[in-house]
C-alpha cells in the first residue's frame, strides 16, 4: 500500500513509488507549488468537482489527511473506521467531532515541508 502526493490547487493526486529508500519530492510536477502526502485511502474526485476538492483542502487544513479515523478511538481500543465526508457541511461537523485523530502539523524550515507533531 501506497502513498499519494496530493496537489489541491492542480486537483490532481499522484501515487509514489514504494521505494522507501528514496524521498520523495513534494513538489507538484504540475504547477510546482507544495504538495501533501495523503493515506493510501485517499481516491480523488473528479478534477472539475470543485466542492469535493474543497472539502479536500479543508480536511487537509485541519489535519485529516486520509488516514484511519475510528468512532471510538483510545490508545488501546479502536472501533469503527469511519468513511471520510463528501460534503462541506459533512466536512464540518467532522473536524469538530475528531478533532483528537487529526495529525498536528507544523512547518520544518530544514527539511522545507510540513511534519507531524
Amino acid at each position: 500500500m501506497g502513498y499519494k502526493k496530493v496537489c489541491v490547487g492542480c486537483r490532481k493526486a499522484f501515487s509514489i513509488p514504494t521505494d522507501h529508500t528514496v524521498k520523495p519530492s513534494l513538489i507538484c510536477p504540475e504547477c510546482g507549488k507544495q504538495t501533501a502526502i495523503f493515506s493510501h485511502l485517499f481516491q480523488p474526485p473528479k478534477q472539475d468537482d470543485l466542492k469535493k476538492w474543497k472539502v479536500v483542502a479543508f480536511l487537509k487544513d485541519h489535519g485529516f489527511l486520509y488516514q484511519h479515523i475510528y468512532e471510538t478511538y483510545t490508545p488501546s481500543i479502536l472501533f469503527g473506521q469511519l468513511h471520510y465526508p463528501e460534503t462541506m457541511k459533512e466536512a464540518k461537523e467532522f473536524v469538530v467531532k475528531f478533532e483528537a485523530q487529526a495529525y498536528k502539523l507544523k512547518w520544518d524550515d530544514d527539511k522545507r515541508e510540513f511534519v507531524r507533531v
